[in-house]
């Protein structure tokens, strides 16, 4: 799931999860937006999520008076398509980064068409059974009590990835 990151009232940096289909991002701090918003009328500029092959690709609108800057460059027809770490600044101050970065969570395995294998044990992950899919690399692990792979060594066995659950984010904005 993608985040948003943005100054608290405190000034400190904190995250929003993109959890629903719409972000107005020129309010502080961004909210989540209902369907059938209006552009240039609910929102100055918005994240939208559209579909794409296999996960999200987000997508900045912003009406011609939002005065919205994605790594320093207006966006062409108020459209861009954000990547990971993307700096959007949203006049007269709103500053937020865009991320990609998904936590580890243990949840049920939703099966596959072909057989899949554990990462660290190597065995066959059954439908349904509790597993973490690695947030970085995407290879799954069992996490049961009988079988915890997932967090038995302290990262990945195939990318630098932490393995503890409550590791937080990897990368959040300099202060």
């Amino acid at each position: 799931m993608a985040h948003l990151w943005f100054r608290n009232d405190e000034d400190v940096w904190s995250v929003m999860p993109l959890d629903a289909a719409a972000a107005d991002i020129s309010v502080h701090p961004p909210r989540a937006l209902a369907e059938g918003f209006r552009p240039g009328v609910d929102t100055r500029a918005a994240l939208i999520r559209a579909a794409g092959g296999g996960s999200p690709v987000w997508v900045l609108l912003a009406s011609a008076s939002g005065e919205v800057r994605i790594n320093g460059l207006a966006p062409v027809a108020g459209l861009r398509v954000l990547q990971d770490h993307d700096e959007v600044r949203v006049a007269p101050s709103n500053t937020l980064f865009f991320t990609t970065e998904t936590l580890a969570h243990v949840e049920e395995f939703p099966g596959s068409e072909r057989a899949v294998y554990c990462g660290r044990c190597r065995q066959p992950i059954e439908k349904g059974g509790m597993a973490v899919r690695c947030p970085q690399c995407g290879i799954w692990y069992h996490q049961a009590g009988e079988l915890p792979c997932w967090t038995y060594a302290p990262s990945c066995a195939f990318c630098p990835q932490s393995t503890a659950l409550d590791a937080g984010f990897g990368w959040m904005p300099e202060a």
